[in-house]
């Protein structure tokens, strides 16, 4: 049910686009149909959920359980040993069915690692052969009693500390993930904007290339210019038509990889918007670590470890010293030829017992086992504060970066605006005569160049940003978390 309304979300999306005629589709669009409709989102979606059954299941140990359990029948006939009044043994044909029903009420206790119930049981016997043939029953009507470990490693205990932690590092993952989708089709849809950018470049270049390149031939015709430079004037048309054939390859390969990984046609969308604005965010590299520490899955992975490495430390201890477990039971208990007889008059029934495991000679395995616990939790205590500190740092410097892209991603927009220029003023030059090839030559090639550098600033202006947010878990434009963190 899930996966439709998604689809029909994207559907909605795509529809709103071409019901308006929209030709072009913006970066915004895009990473919005990747969130809701990409096989990417579909998967993290399935982790999530996952996730949140496994949590559910966790949550449920702690909660009360009501057993039904039983043999309705277990028949057996068979020649066995029996014993006699008289203390001796001798086999005889036994032919008879037993059945038990049980119904148990359990309540696992956190805290102590123990755990109390009650319940009732009823058992029947069906006698076949011999001479006490007939039907019997005996049960429990009510019985209540408790286990409780002493001393030894209590599981429960540590499992509410570390699941609650595992469930939340989990929706913070889910955050990121949906991040990282945007980052991924980011890039995708950069590969695609600048493949179809130069494309139209190439495609541009070759039909001025070929007019300039008729323009030489009526002057070579004329004797006004020499053969080296129309033949190098030829070379140029056929250069932009290799260009363009290329442009082209790279069109195609971009699109597929892009709507493959939005999960939609490949013809829902002709054309790319290039996005108009870089908008100048106020990014604090000290926000961005706070926010990180705030929001990102690591850190609770960090504390996770942290206790999972103490539970180890603690499971060790308990399992190597002195272990004590005690157990008790008080209920009724009665039998009878009759379901009903066997709730006249019960008689009490009661049982304790305490066993003990004392390790006294081991050659050193308990000691070992503990130390080796001990070790590893100093091991991932020193991994955690080495990761952390290379994570603080990769924000921190990834936050101060991101105004000087945009800064020097402005100054190749406007050494690209300044190239266009220069090469249009050329381009008319050279068609009256006043400039030759060789200049021609220079400035388109600057031209391109100057193009290529803008789109790779601003690809790389975007990918930051995105990884940023990624990082952080925090949305430098409206100043809030992602995710609902």
């Amino acid at each position: 049910m899930k996966n439709i309304h998604i689809k029909l979300l994207v559907g909605l999306l795509l529809l709103s686009i071409s019901s308006f005629g929209q030709s072009l589709i913006t970066l915004d669009q895009v990473i919005e149909i990747a969130k809701n409709g990409s096989l990417s989102s579909q998967k993290a979606e399935n982790k999530k959920e996952n996730y949140y059954w496994q949590y559910k299941q966790f949550k449920s140990v702690y909660l009360p359980q009501l057993v039904l359990n039983g043999n309705l029948p277990n028949y057996n006939r068979s020649i066995n040993p029996i014993t006699q009044p008289d203390g001796s043994t001798e086999f005889r044909a036994v032919s008879m069915s037993t059945s038990n029903v049980n119904l148990n009420l359990e309540q696992n206790i956190g805290l102590t690692g123990g755990k109390i119930y009650m319940g009732a049981q009823m058992q029947r016997i069906d006698n076949f052969e011999g001479v006490n043939t007939g039907t019997s029953y005996a049960g429990q009507p009510f019985m209540i009693g408790f286990y409780q470990p002493l001393f030894n490693f209590n599981p429960l205990k540590w499992n509410k500390q570390i699941e609650p932690l595992r469930y939340e590092e989990s929706l913070k993952q889910y955050a990121e993930e949906l991040e990282m989708i945007a980052y991924e089709t980011t890039e995708l849809y950069f590969n695609l904007l600048i493949a179809q950018i130069s494309h139209d470049v190439a495609e541009k270049n070759l039909s001025n290339n070929d007019t300039i390149y008729r323009i030489g031939q009526g002057r070579y015709n004329l004797g006004k210019i020499a053969e080296n430079e129309l033949l190098q004037l030829e070379l140029n048309v056929l250069t932009a038509d290799r260009d363009l054939q290329s442009a082209n390859l790279d069109v195609e390969r971009s699109r597929l990889s892009l709507f493959n990984y939005l999960n939609i046609p490949e013809n829902t969308v002709s054309q790319l918007s290039t996005p108009a604005e870089i908008p100048d965010i106020a990014i604090s590299a000290d926000v961005a670590v706070i926010q990180a520490r705030e929001n990102k899955q690591q850190y609770i992975n960090y504390k996770r470890r942290k206790l999972e490495a103490e539970r180890d430390v603690a499971k060790a201890k308990g399992e190597s010293g002195l272990q004590i477990n005690m157990s008790g039971q008080f209920g009724l208990t009665q039998q009878a030829t009759t379901p009903s007889g066997v709730y006249e008059s019960p008689n009490s029934q009661q049982q304790f017992q305490l066993g003990f495991n004392i390790p006294i000679l081991d050659w050193g395995r308990r000691k070992s086992k503990v130390e080796t616990a001990i070790s590893n939790q100093r091991l991932v205590q020193s991994t955690i504060q080495q990761e952390e500190e290379l994570f603080s740092q990769n924000i921190y410097l990834l936050a101060r970066q991101i105004p000087i892209i945009r800064s020097s991603t402005l100054s190749t927009e406007k050494a690209r605006s300044i190239a266009e220029k220069s090469y249009e003023i050329a381009r008319r030059r050279y068609m009256v005569g006043k400039i030759s090839v060789t200049d021609l030559n220079i400035a388109l090639k600057d031209k391109d160049q100057k193009t290529k550098e803008y789109l790779a600033a601003l690809k790389e202006y975007w990918l930051s940003y995105y990884r940023l947010r990624m990082f952080t878990l925090y949305d430098f434009k409206s100043n809030q978390k992602i995710g609902g963190n």
